[in-house]
């Protein structure tokens, strides 16, 4: 009976397809409405980010990893995006409950369509670095046609991520501060600027705990080293997108009334 309600909610949640395009897209251009720079903006901070951590670990540590700054930013584009989402995704539907007031749409959408509106960043962003990327190592080419399914499954499970924190920000309101302390703790335990071989053994129980890193191996791979991740990996990557977006549909079903009596 359950399973059923979650298969109705994901029926009804794209039979609200448009809508949720539509919030995106309206979402996406409002983040560099008036901006100078606009679409560069997607590129620069991840940039930024790449030429400090850089900096600090050829200059100051003394890294010996050949072509650094490429090194991170294979990690860094995955991270900050779900890092981003799922930021902008806790608070949505207490920031947009009017529009669940007004419109008969699944609460699921405002998550979604925020979290959509930074998979568009995404996307662009690897549209403005993979010919980067290319020119250091052609040998990359492929491997690379495992991109696109692993784009889609990093959304899924980002999604679920999302899902699962908007909704339990709604019963437990210190999330909202929480999660950037939670946030920054999973940061450095990711292998963004690091790789887990370059972890003391003993440590490493930690990392392999944590389910964002075989996404951060698997875009390394491809893109860094222009090798296929293995098929073990590649599945267990698919594993956790698919439970992650399970995991968030079946909380949010779960919870519906306690959320829909507190917004």
């Amino acid at each position: 009976m359950f399973m059923r309600s979650i298969i109705i909610r994901l029926q009804k949640i794209y039979s609200y397809r448009r809508s949720l395009w539509g919030m995106s897209w309206k979402q996406f251009r409002a983040k560099y409405a008036g901006s100078v720079l606009g679409l560069f903006w997607v590129i620069i901070n991840p940039l930024l980010m790449v030429l400090v951590i850089t900096f600090v670990f050829t200059a100051v540590f003394r890294t010996e990893v050949k072509d650094f700054a490429l090194f991170i930013l294979s990690g860094i584009l995955p991270w900050m995006f779900f890092s981003s989402a799922v930021s902008e995704a806790n608070p949505s539907l207490l920031a947009q409950k009017s529009v669940l007031h007004q419109f008969s749409l699944p609460k699921e959408i405002l998550p979604l369509s925020s979290m959509l509106s930074y998979f568009m960043n995404f996307l662009i962003s690897w549209c403005i670095v993979l010919p980067v990327f290319f020119l250091r190592n052609p040998g990359i080419l492929p491997a690379a046609f495992l991109l696109p399914p692993l784009f889609l499954l990093t959304y899924f499970f980002t999604c679920g991520v999302g899902l699962l924190f908007s909704v339990v920000n709604i019963i437990l309101r210190d999330l909202e501060h929480l999660l950037g302390i939670l946030l920054m703790f999973w940061f450095w335990v990711t292998p963004v600027f690091y790789s887990v071989e370059m972890v003391p053994e003993q440590f490493r129980w930690v990392f392999n705990l944590n389910p964002v890193s075989p996404f951060i191996f698997c875009y390394r791979e491809i893109v860094f080293y222009g090798r296929m991740p293995g098929p073990a990996v590649f599945l267990w990557v698919t594993c956790l997108a698919f439970a992650s977006l399970f995991i968030g549909l079946a909380v949010s079903v779960r919870l519906e009334s306690m959320v829909l009596k507190r917004i």
